[in-house]
């Protein structure tokens, strides 16, 4: 039996779609939070004038990183890694999303729907 999962989703501080997830941290702990385009503008601009000033630190080793429950293979797929990485390209220049590491399956079918241009 064929399954589909559609991931949508929804902006932490508005409500309504999100485009993207964006992860940071800050006093050792980490965070991810679904913003949509404006949103997620407003935070960037926010942290750019610490991030201007501030160093990069050294990654902890990967024996030290908490490991994922899932791996790859037990996600569900979505319409956006099912693209090759020249549609990849063309998607995230249409619908303008450079930085996206997460893609709903509602922009990704809006730009199927539209031709693929």
């Amino acid at each position: 039996m064929a399954q589909n999962y559609i991931v949508q989703l929804t902006d932490d501080i508005e409500g309504g779609e999100a485009d993207e997830t964006i992860s940071f941290a800050l006093n050792g702990k980490s965070y991810e939070i679904d913003l949509n385009a404006k949103n997620a503008e407003k935070l960037r601009e926010a942290f750019a004038p610490f991030i201007e000033k501030a160093r990069m630190a050294e990654r902890a080793s990967s024996g030290t990183r908490a490991r994922r429950s899932s791996s790859a293979g037990d996600r569900p797929k979505t319409l956006f890694s099912e693209l090759d990485a020249e549609e990849k390209d063309r998607f995230r220049k249409w619908a303008d999303m450079p930085t996206a590491r997460r893609v709903s399956d509602t922009k990704v079918q809006a730009w199927i729907d539209a031709g693929r241009p």
